[in-house]
């Protein structure tokens, strides 16, 4: 697989995690994505906010560019782990992050391992607030049926993606076709579903780990915003309030006529939002 051009390498002697750096400002931005994704999740959104700041999107291990090893912990606290020895080796002490889905589920294991290190979270249609989850991944999980899941077909992929958006033509084709050549490699593959695994059964989110997050989001003292699309059919709004209530001093913003990704979907308006919130940070 190919790297995407402008992109960085960090190394860490075990694994080589790629990342997008745009921006010169004093304040420094952390993106993370989420599931099956890649730093290519904050294409409408790096460009914008890195005229104000210092813009990272990262591909986290396992997906994107980023090497998918066989023996990494691909829970989000092994992947919020990395991604804090990332900022040492940039010489970055205090950041802002921001987390779509899985990535907001990262960016709170990383406000637990390093509260201090965290200037603001904004947490976009984040996993970890209620056992609710797609039925293909909680399906995923039962290890027979990955045996002999068949390899979805490109306009199935497609169909799969668009249920992420509330307006299925804001999912570009070339957004679908580098998201179907990132996803074939068997290892991309073994990553994702070792990624699900370590969450969820067949049920949906496991029961100790949303009570571990639900410990750690009670525990958050700096600034938080939650954004969400009314129209999420992977996680339902109610998880926005979850989190809202849970974390002192959030503030919710959401999104009508928006779905999964708002980032994508509504860059006019979440944009200017999280650029005002991270000046006032």
């Amino acid at each position: 697989m190919s790297t995407t051009p402008g992109m960085n390498e960090h190394n860490d002697g075990r694994a080589t995690l790629r990342y997008v750096k745009a921006g010169h400002g004093d304040e420094t931005l952390l993106l993370v994505h989420g599931l099956g994704c890649s730093s290519m999740e904050w294409s409408e959104n790096i460009e914008p906010l890195s005229r104000r700041m210092t813009v990272i999107a990262v591909d986290l291990i396992g997906f994107g560019s980023s090497d998918k090893t066989t023996d990494f912990d691909y829970t989000a606290r092994s992947q919020a782990r990395r991604l804090l020895a990332l900022m040492d080796a940039l010489g970055v002490d205090g950041f802002h992050v921001a987390g779509n889905s899985f990535g907001g589920k990262v960016a709170i294991e990383m406000t637990d391992l390093a509260a201090h290190r965290i200037r603001s979270l904004t947490l976009v249609d984040s996993a970890g607030a209620g056992r609710e989850a797609p039925k293909p991944m909680r399906l995923s999980t039962l290890p027979l049926l990955w045996r002999f899941m068949r390899q979805p077909s490109y306009d199935e992929f497609k169909q799969g993606w668009q249920a992420a958006f509330h307006d299925p033509k804001k999912l570009t084709e070339a957004r679908v076709q580098q998201k179907f050549f990132d996803a074939q490699p068997p290892q991309a593959q073994r990553s994702h579903r070792q990624t699900v695994v370590a969450m969820m059964n067949v049920w949906g989110f496991r029961q100790h780990d949303l009570e571990a997050l639900e410990r750690m989001t009670r525990a958050i003292r700096c600034r938080t915003l939650i954004v969400w699309g009314r129209q999420d059919l992977f996680l339902p709004v109610s998880h926005a309030e979850i989190f809202k209530a849970r974390i002192p001093g959030a503030t919710l913003e959401i999104f009508e006529e928006c779905g999964h990704a708002p980032q994508i979907e509504r860059p006019e308006l979440f944009n200017p939002l999280l650029e005002k919130f991270i000046s006032a940070s």
